[in-house]
């Protein structure tokens, strides 16, 4: 597995592997209404303002297909989305792009990170030090509303912890 930056030809398989994440990894903790509501908000043009603002990480496999995507905004200290392509969960690939974004935040000089975690997600967060902060709400474009964890990770005890 390789991580890279995103580029623009990326748009069009990160789109693919979004949504199949959503689908496939949300579907126990989320109404079959919400997916919906969130897949339909997302197109290959919805990532253009984070490939041109924030920090957008994919990873791929040999062949060269999209397994993961990461994303941390720089100027809010907020990982922004991490998704796995559902064949390539359990495999290190989320935990390998969330320990990049949390590096690229230290050399950021960002020691306090947060993110708003799907609920699915939050055991993966807890098991990287993150701690929970509160239950509230990701609004869609479309006026929908889902239910998210914000979680926070304070990164100067972590690499204190290290030396």
């Amino acid at each position: 597995m390789k991580i890279r930056k995103a580029c623009s030809s990326d748009k069009g398989n990160i789109w693919k592997l979004h949504v199949a994440s959503i689908r496939k990894l949300c579907v126990n903790h989320y109404t079959p209404e919400q997916l919906n509501a969130w897949t339909s908000v997302l197109t290959p043009s919805v990532y253009d303002q984070a490939l041109k603002e924030k920090v957008f990480l994919v990873a791929h496999d040999s062949q060269q297909d999209l397994i993961g995507i990461g994303i941390f905004d720089v100027g809010c200290a907020e990982v922004s989305a991490i998704y796995i392509h559902p064949d390539a969960t359990g495999k290190g690939v989320g935990s390998q792009l969330l320990n990049e974004l949390e590096t690229i935040a230290r050399k950021s000089n960002i020691f306090k990170i947060t993110v708003y975690s799907t609920l699915n997600a939050k055991g993966f967060y807890m098991v990287h030090g993150y701690l929970e902060q509160e239950l509230t709400f990701h609004d869609l474009s479309n006026g929908s509303k889902l239910e998210c964890i914000r979680m926070f990770k304070n990164l100067l005890n972590d690499a204190e912890q290290r030396h």
